[in-house]
């Protein structure tokens, strides 16, 4: 008997441990680790979560943890692809290639966090409209169009979270939610919107995300909505989006923006308050570093004023560490399907090589008079402008290690005689030496080059474009170069619709190449000589003046914002690109000729090339709703394909189009809803260039909510892509065999200081090298952290000590003493000192060699 009660004891105890470790074991429900982990914290270890730079808590054996990391066109940290752009991704028109290069900047994700140098939870993608093209911000989002958006957001969610059915590979934090499109004064401003705008325009693409794609995660906007911050506005968050669509992640506020609902927007009485409403609202943390944000200061007062209780507060921690389970950040990592992912990946040259295809199909040809492309036997060409001789990839980048200019990249590729001048800055006034030295240029040459556009000197967070004009000096240069050869091309790298004044007139050739990506240099030099036949579509309307668009802080989309409702005729219409060759459309079938509820419309059409040349070509399929009573726009984009063409070749495209791309937001009956018409489909390979039509017969009826429990039309669970591994990207293999970082360390002259953060984002920090040459030239190299920044010639003046303006790359290595290297590579020179200029108003400092 007492045999049998000790293994009755024994058998109980190894239950109630194994019972009492349920959040350790990997094989129990993760809803049951969350509850049975969030037990055993205590009140003050609750809160902790509630903030980005999360501390450890040593006695559970839990390490510190940083909430925060942006992927926004490749991973923001050393030696990570910088694919192009959104708005240049959305120029592609390609999903499935959008869901390659999310797979590609999720594997460097998991890279670098199976080496412990970053975490998986990301602040992208950005999915707010890119309804006026002087937002700051515009160039992050991928289309003005909604079912664009939609369609190249999912791919991008599906390619970053996985489809592992245990595990996600990242964690998608789709924002800013929603409305956040103006910059200045951002966190006191209202987005003031009609619910039938919201619903058709503002909306869909967060939906998709969430209820098709269940996207882990949503950033709140620092706006607010309609008199309510949109941190605690529990509408937005917690009627529409969880209860509606089923959201079950987590909801962040954008930087300190659940505090700023008393600090910025007035509508709290107090920090406690602004802190209690959030969670209340079902926002669970807020963005901030380093150490505790506001919110978390302020939610123990919260509780203790009997402003909120613990048991609200459990339900926003319970989230977030749902998603930690989630990423496998608790288990073995041998547990997730990515464990092996090596370094190997981070810009590897089979990601170099998926980042020159995208930077090649998102190039759009706008202009060309016969110029393009460029004859091979050309003997001198000039290549000018303020975006000739740098690889500007845009906002939010990264720092990989190679990046290819335009100039680069068109030495690279031809024989002639390159004569190079930079003509003038991107804002500085007109220098006319500047100017004098690219008509020099231009004149000695058989064709001028010249790369213009804007950067975020003029538009980036925290500031919105001032006009759709070139800045700076930049259309003097245009106009003074064409009055001394005719043979000029203008290649924009813009963040949206750009004017060129008189010029566009005079100009033979324009392309628009957008910022994208480290491979910019060789995809442009392939389009200009005709390697690559440009085939990228405007994925927004291009206005011709500025007095086209109307006040940034109106949001009625009809008040002729976008294709849909502009009525004025564009520069160029959305959905436009030139190719060097030319397509032919005809037979347009519908298998129907009327469509009832939940049935879906199937299109085909026959696309031709009839040039001379292969190329691509976007079949586009608009709608548009023949009852003139009905308030609707001229045509909406409900489907498109982009095809590859031989010559003379022809394809038969089919599209599908469901019930639910003919539907409207009923506001007195809260739902979307068909009514009974006719309708014509419009198929052809612009918004204004739409070649062949018909006409169907739509049956009145309703469309059933959209939630994670019951996907949109659109959604395909068949979907090839839905069952791909992390590794089918890859051609050849073999070189995943390789966990290794190559890195390669030299001597140089060594500062050391340490980076604080600003509190907002930048990418760069300013520097100013004082130095003195011991001979009339000499290069030397910049790193950090062994990481290259840039390479510098400079040549001896008439001050013994010189300067020289710098940009320091900042990746989150906030608050952590790094040694920046100055490494002598031609002549000798000696670096006195390095003025740092932190951004804000934080005083600039100087730090001194190492030895000093």
């Amino acid at each position: 008997m007492k045999q049998l009660n000790k293994i009755a004891l024994t058998a109980f105890l190894f239950v109630h441990c194994l019972n009492a470790q349920t959040w350790k074991n990997p094989n129990a429900p993760v809803n049951d680790r969350v509850k049975d982990l969030l037990s055993k914290m205590t009140l003050e270890e609750k809160i902790s979560q509630c903030s980005s730079d999360i501390p450890a808590i040593e006695r559970l054996g839990i390490p510190s943890y940083m909430w925060y990391a942006e992927a926004l066109h490749g991973v923001i940290a050393w030696k990570c692809t910088s694919f192009p752009q959104n708005i240049a991704m959305g120029a592609t028109w390609n999903p499935n290639l959008m869901f390659d290069v999310a797979t590609a900047i999720s594997n460097e994700a998991r890279a670098l966090k199976n080496s412990g140098q970053k975490e998986v939870m990301m602040f992208s993608p950005t999915i707010n409209m890119a309804r006026d093209p002087r937002w700051g911000r515009n160039e992050e989002c991928y289309s003005e169009d909604p079912f664009m958006m939609s369609e190249m957001a999912r791919m991008y969610v599906r390619g970053m979270q996985g489809n592992d059915k245990k595990y996600l590979k990242t964690v998608c934090t789709v924002k800013h939610y929603i409305a956040n499109n103006v910059e200045n004064r951002r966190e006191s401003i209202q987005s003031n919107i009609n619910e039938k705008d919201l619903r058709e325009y503002y909306m869909p693409a967060y939906r998709t995300c969430v209820a098709d794609e269940e996207a882990g995660g949503i950033m709140s906007a620092l706006n607010g909505l309609n008199g309510i911050p949109s941190s605690g506005h529990n509408w937005l968050l917690n009627d529409v989006l969880r209860k509606e669509w089923g959201f079950e992640g987590y909801v962040v506020a954008d930087w300190n923006a659940a505090s700023g609902m008393y600090k910025n927007q007035k509508y709290a009485k107090s920090y406690p308050e602004a802190a209690a409403l959030a969670i209340k609202a079902t926002c669970d943390q807020e963005c901030f570093r380093p150490k505790a944000s506001p919110m978390v200061k302020n939610l123990k007062p919260a509780i203790e004023q009997g402003l909120l209780t613990e048991a609200e507060l459990d339900q926003s921690v319970a989230r977030l560490l749902r998603l930690r389970f989630l990423t496998g950040d608790f288990d073995k990592p041998e547990a997730n399907p990515w464990h092996k992912i090596p370094q190997a990946v981070l810009e590897s040259d089979a990601h170099k090589k998926l980042a020159l295809k995208a930077a090649e199909q998102s190039i759009v040809l706008l202009k060309n008079e016969g110029i393009l492309p460029l004859k091979k036997d050309l003997k001198s060409i000039a290549v000018l402008g303020p975006f000739a001789n740098r690889c500007w990839m845009g906002i939010y980048s990264g720092f990989p290690q190679s990046k290819v200019s335009p100039l680069q990249g068109i030495k690279k590729y031809t024989q002639a005689t390159v004569n190079y001048a930079e003509g003038c800055d991107v804002i500085a006034p007109l220098d006319e030496q500047k100017i004098k030295e690219a008509v020099e240029a231009a004149k000695k040459s058989e064709v001028a080059l010249l790369f213009v556009g804007n950067d975020e000197k003029t538009a980036t967070e925290n500031k919105d474009r001032q006009s759709l004009s070139l800045p700076g000096a930049q259309q003097k240069l245009i106009e003074e170069v064409l009055k001394v050869n005719k043979n000029t091309v203008v290649i924009m790298i813009p963040s949206g619709a750009t004017t060129l004044g008189n010029a566009q007139k005079e100009l033979p050739g324009i392309i628009c190449a957008w910022p994208n990506g480290q491979e910019q240099g060789n995809a442009i030099a392939h389009v200009l000589w005709g390697e690559y036949n440009p085939g990228g579509k405007l994925n927004s309307t291009w206005y011709a003046s500025d007095n086209d668009l109307p006040d940034m802080h109106d949001y009625n989309i009809k008040n002729g914002r976008t294709y849909m409702y502009f009525k004025g005729k564009p520069l160029y219409p959305f959905g436009y690109g030139l190719s060097y060759t030319s397509f032919q459309f005809k037979n347009l079938k519908l298998d129907k000729k009327a469509l009832k509820s939940a049935e879906n419309l199937s299109v085909s059409v026959q696309v031709t090339n009839t040039g001379k040349v292969d190329g691509d070509e976007v079949v586009q399929l608009y709608i548009r709703d023949l009852n003139t009573a009905n308030e609707a726009p001229a045509k909406a984009l409900k489907g498109f394909e982009r095809i590859h063409l031989k010559k003379g070749e022809t394809k038969t495209v089919q599209l599908s189009v469901p019930y639910q791309a003919f539907s409207y937001y009923n506001v007195a009956h809260q739902r979307f809803e068909v009514k009974n018409g006719s309708f014509e489909i419009l198929v052809g390979n612009s918004s204004d260039n739409l070649l062949v039509k018909e006409t169907i017969q739509l049956k009145s009826g309703t469309i059933p909510v959209i939630n994670v429990k019951n996907k949109s039309a659109y959604f395909n669970p068949n979907d090839p892509n839905r069952s791909k591994n992390w590794d089918a990207i890859y051609e050849d293999k073999s070189f995943l065999g390789n966990n290794e970082a190559t890195t390669k360390e030299e001597k140089g002259i060594e500062f050391k200081t340490t980076f604080t953060d600003p509190g907002f984002y930048v990418n760069t920090w300013d520097a100013v090298v004082n130095l003195k040459l011991k001979t009339d030239e000499a290069i030397f190299k910049l790193s950090m952290l062994d990481n290259e920044i840039d390479t510098y010639k400079v040549s001896k003046g008439n001050d013994e000590v010189q300067t020289l303006s710098v940009k320091i790359p900042i990746p989150p290595e906030y608050g952590k003493e790094v040694i920046l290297k100055a490494i002598p590579l031609k002549g000798k020179i000696a670096i006195e000192s390095i003025k740092i200029i932190p951004p804000g108003n934080v005083k600039p400092y100087l730090i001194y060699p190492k030895n000093q």
